[in-house]
């Protein structure tokens, strides 16, 4: 007779709660609601006394919606950057297919990178995040950078890096609406050939 594979744990009561105003915190962000812990507590459908276990201010609200970019979750795969191409030439065109598609994610998600970005720049405390964990753009980056050729020196690689840097996120996202004043479909655009044009000056002074 074979014996039944044991069943998985059902989480707590506590836990299915936790989990409720999490998705409640994050759907608030999402959709511009008050990020209050009342608000939370309606959403979720339990009592604001409950809530308050969880949630003891409404800045902690702030916290859990944000969580998920703070976790670096969603953990983003790596786009598809089309046929392998082992020729230099073909960088210039996946660092342009990169940024777009991560351009796409970051303007999907600006309500919860905007919320991140004034978390992380606000002062030291334990509400304080990592901006550097709200997405995947350094393993993004280093994973591009591994096509360059082998004459590219370090210090090349590491300027490509950094210049690459303000077109993933929220930093892509404030300096091309707020600053710049172009629609989503524009800064798209100029991001994609920004990225192009940074491969393509790097590969060309180590040519």
């Amino acid at each position: 007779m074979t014996a039944e594979p044991p069943r998985s744990a059902r989480p707590s009561a506590r836990e299915r709660t936790r989990r409720l105003l999490n998705e409640a915190a994050r759907e608030l962000l999402r959709t511009g609601g008050p990020l209050t812990v009342q608000a939370a507590a309606d959403l979720a459908g339990v009592s604001r006394a409950t809530a308050y276990r969880y949630f003891p201010n409404n800045d902690s609200v702030l916290v859990h919606a944000t969580m998920p970019l703070v976790d670096g979750s969603p953990q983003l795969p790596l786009p598809d950057l089309g046929p392998s191409d082992e020729s230099p030439q073909g960088l210039p065109g996946q660092a342009s297919t990169l940024v777009r598609t991560m351009g796409e994610w970051a303007f999907d998600h600006e309500n919860e990178l905007r919320t991140f970005m004034r978390l992380s720049l606000g002062p030291p405390g334990a509400d304080k995040v990592n901006r550097r964990a709200s997405t995947n753009r350094d393993t993004w980056i280093a994973t591009l950078l591994e096509g360059l050729p082998d004459h590219v020196s370090q210090e090349a690689r590491d300027r490509l890096s950094i210049a690459l840097i303000p077109l993933f996120g929220a930093d892509a996202v404030i300096w091309s609406t707020d600053v710049a004043g172009v629609d989503r479909d524009t800064a798209l655009d100029v991001m994609a050939w920004m990225a192009a044009a940074l491969v393509q000056a790097t590969l060309d002074e180590s040519g």
